[in-house]
């Protein structure tokens, strides 16, 4: 669970770089590499969320669910990373437009299977546990 609080600190950080005073509101690029990290970051809400649901529950769910996000958490981080830091082309041709499409699309199955294996392995292991 604390992983998942300083990760959420940290992505609320990134969130807002300049009311903070780490970036300048001229300064693109800080922002930029904050928007980056807030991308990667807000995996953490996730685990934050999903760590709350199962702390009151027995220790065999919450460790049923924590072998697979030991694992899956940085697999999205990762796969984000890779999106975020490709060269998107300029401008507003459809080349542009489509790649963030598909880009958004394939972070978004990541996710989605993140949280629908999440809640699957909860349930069970809590019906199971019993």
């Amino acid at each position: 669970m604390w992983i998942g609080v300083i990760g959420v600190g940290l992505f609320f950080i990134a969130m807002f770089p300049v009311n903070l005073g780490i970036c300048e509101k001229s300064a693109y690029d800080c922002r930029k590499i904050s928007d980056s990290i807030q991308i990667i970051l807000s995996v953490f809400s996730l685990v934050f969320i999903f760590s709350l649901i199962t702390y009151k529950m027995r220790q065999e769910v919450f460790q049923s669910w924590w072998r697979f996000v030991r694992w899956f958490a940085p697999v999205i981080i990762l796969v984000t990373f890779l999106i975020n830091s490709q060269r998107q082309s300029g401008g507003m041709g459809i080349s542009g437009a489509i790649r963030s499409s598909f880009n958004l699309f394939i972070i978004g199955i990541f996710y989605a299977i993140f949280i629908i294996t999440s809640t699957i392995k909860i349930i069970l292991t809590y019906r199971d546990k019993k």
